[in-house]
């Protein structure tokens, strides 16, 4: 298959920029990361993979992208935290299966409680992956420290996700609804907000029987039990604490891809490079989500070993 082939159906399978962005991330780490030039077999993770879409995704469009190197895809996901619908997880073996049945899945994919350790071998991944996970995340210590433990010694990971200092929640499209303490308050902001016409209750008001108070209760639950955005400043903490080089690489390429899409153009599923601006993070952050590279343990390692690379 011809490249722009290749570019053109992997616009056409995706469901989501941010699928299309991971895709190009992993894409571009191989291609730029030395310690990974020499490896036949790639590992990655999806830490709550959820309805199993990206699973499928990467699965299928990694090793067009990649020809020279095997990718084996895993995931898990909780079976006790409330963000998910119910029997979720039937339906995301149901979909793996369906779409890809040569595999078995009911090896690949894992269920877990909030506080379980990851069930997976030490050292055992190339890539740890997340898309709109760690704003869920009870305990960002725990999911980093299991980051660690998993990765092996030359391991990377790549998240997708919304810090707090974002301005409007993404769930329920009100401003800084995730930054309250209080569920009274949260209640009464949704409630407020809802009542000028902000927010998805116009699209959703059906699922709710046309009952603002009601809406509003639900998702003053959502946000208050099931959301816990991190800080940047929290996030870099609990990185470091758990031996996780953190950088921002990839967020000004995810928006400028947004920026394009936007205008009709259809990017290249790979980036030129990996760089990254502190001044643009600052700004991008407040915005919408984020794109963030940990690498395991010292940076210097990974030029070391294979050539130095670039910042």
């Amino acid at each position: 298959m011809y490249r722009n082939e290749m570019i053109k159906e992997a616009y056409q399978d995706s469901i989501s920029i941010t699928h299309r962005h991971m895709l190009s991330v992993i894409n571009t780490m191989l291609k730029y990361e030395k310690s990974l030039s020499n490896k036949e077999i790639i590992r990655i993770l999806d830490a709550g993979c959820g309805n199993g879409i990206m699973i499928y995704y990467l699965n299928k469009y990694l090793p067009l992208f990649n020809a020279n190197k095997k990718f084996l895809i895993y995931g898990y996901d909780l079976i006790d935290h409330g963000v998910q619908e119910a029997n979720y997880a039937k339906k995301t073996f149901s979909y793996l299966y369906d779409n890809v049945p040569e595999i078995n899945w009911s090896e690949r994919i894992k269920l877990i409680r909030s506080y379980d350790d990851w069930p997976f071998e030490n050292e055992s991944f190339d890539f740890v992956v997340s898309n709109q996970v760690l704003e869920h995340v009870w305990d960002h210590h725990q999911f980093f420290r299991e980051q660690n433990r998993v990765l092996s010694e030359r391991g990377f990971s790549h998240h997708i996700f919304p810090v707090k200092e974002v301005i409007m929640d993404g769930h329920v499209f009100l401003p800084k609804i995730h930054k309250l303490n209080s569920w009274d308050a949260m209640y009464h902001k949704v409630k407020f907000y809802t009542r000028i016409g902000l927010g998805a209750y116009r699209k959703q008001k059906k699922h709710y029987s046309y009952d603002i108070d009601y809406f509003s209760k639900v998702w003053a639950d959502k946000i208050y039990h099931y959301c816990n955005y991190p800080s940047y400043a929290e996030l870099s903490k609990a990185a470091k604490n758990n031996h996780l080089c953190l950088t921002t690489r990839f967020t000004f390429q995810y928006y400028w891809r947004k920026l394009r899409e936007i205008l009709g153009i259809k990017p290249d599923l790979i980036y030129k490079n990996k760089s990254s601006s502190k001044i643009i993070f600052f700004f991008l952050k407040y915005i919408s989500g984020v794109s963030i590279v940990l690498y395991k343990g010292e940076y210097s390692k990974y030029n070391r070993s294979a050539g130095k690379d670039s910042v």
